[in-house]
């Protein structure tokens, strides 16, 4: 991805998640409960995570 982290958006990451080559060693289910289980839905915790690692790249 040449822009890395800009223009990365829930609805692309949840694209990529359907190839099992991207994050192959990354479960999906884990996601997926992981959201469930901070009660918010997937694309918040997608944008949430994305949020995070565009803070941590600024440093």
């Amino acid at each position: 991805r040449p822009t890395r982290l800009e223009g990365m958006s829930p609805r692309s990451v949840k694209k990529k998640m359907k190839d099992k080559a991207f994050a192959a060693a990354v479960s999906r289910d884990d996601i997926r409960k992981g959201a469930e289980d901070l009660g918010v839905e997937l694309d918040e915790h997608i944008a949430n995570v994305i949020a995070g690692m565009r803070a941590d790249a600024t440093r």
